[in-house]
């Protein structure tokens, strides 16, 4: 059994900074204590935008939180709000993490400085070569933007489009055995069944979106995070946990 700890739109901003009135940094670090003293760990997958502006210096200071709490493979991907090229430059790993029997493998949807999701020929051809080079017999992917419609216009426009053909493409990659998806972006939970396993969001490090929200809306829920456990025999299960204490209350002043 593999434990993954999957985290999501941290949105760091410069040193000493708000953003909608929370610390984002502080409450990254409180998501990763409250997981560290839970679970065992053996990878982290932080599915993009990991700073709300991206630095180098805040992709480093993103880096290195996350291995102070938790000494494993990380995996980090681009959001709408990454820049590729400094998350290279501050060098995050993004490459596919092997777990057991499992390959975690990313599938960028971003696009520097666009809300929308694309995904180009090139970064489907990486995500096709590193299926068909592991020996893994399970395949767990992660992007940023969601896969299904989640009720809320103002992000659902946003999406990756075109699902049923992605997966299908992906699925009949030599080697793949497509088990689920895992994504950010949302600001919120989510759980839908597909005919290629669940699809599964994950709320934000910091504040949430109101689900079913017809525009940009703010929810009191608090931060959270997503433990996954892998088994060998390729089935999912999964809980979705929430910051208990402290409390981080956004404001839109």
């Amino acid at each position: 059994m593999q434990r993954v700890l999957h985290i999501t739109d941290c949105h760091l901003v410069e040193a000493g900074q708000t953003l909608l009135g929370v610390d984002t940094q502080a409450s990254l670090e409180a998501v990763l204590t409250q997981a560290k003293a839970q679970d065992p760990c053996d990878a982290v997958v932080a599915s993009g935008d990991l700073v709300h502006e991206g630095s180098v210096a805040v992709y480093q200071r993103f880096l290195g939180t996350v291995r102070r709490f938790f000494d494993v493979p990380l995996l980090c991907l681009p959001g709408n709000h990454d820049v590729l090229a400094n998350m290279h430059h501050a060098q995050l790993p993004m490459q596919a993490l092997t777990l057991g029997s499992w390959l975690i493998a990313p599938l960028d949807s971003h696009v520097d400085n666009e809300p929308s999701a694309y995904i180009a020929p090139d970064d489907l051809t990486h995500l096709t070569q590193a299926i068909v080079a592991s020996d893994a017999q399970h395949l767990l992917l992660a992007t940023h933007h969601p896969l299904v419609e989640i009720g809320a216009p103002w992000l659902d426009k946003d999406r990756i489009m075109r699902v049923d053909e992605l997966m299908a493409g992906i699925a009949a990659t030599p080697g793949a055995n497509l088990r689920g998806t895992i994504f950010g972006h949302a600001h919120q939970e989510i759980e839908v069944t597909s005919d290629h396993g669940p699809l599964l969001g994950s709320p934000s490090t910091c504040f949430q979106f109101a689900p079913n929200s017809a525009k940009f809306t703010l929810d009191d829920k608090p931060p959270g995070y997503r433990w996954l456990s892998l088994a060998e025999d390729g089935c999912i299960t999964t809980k979705l946990e929430r910051l208990t204490t402290p409390s981080f209350k956004p404001t839109m002043n």
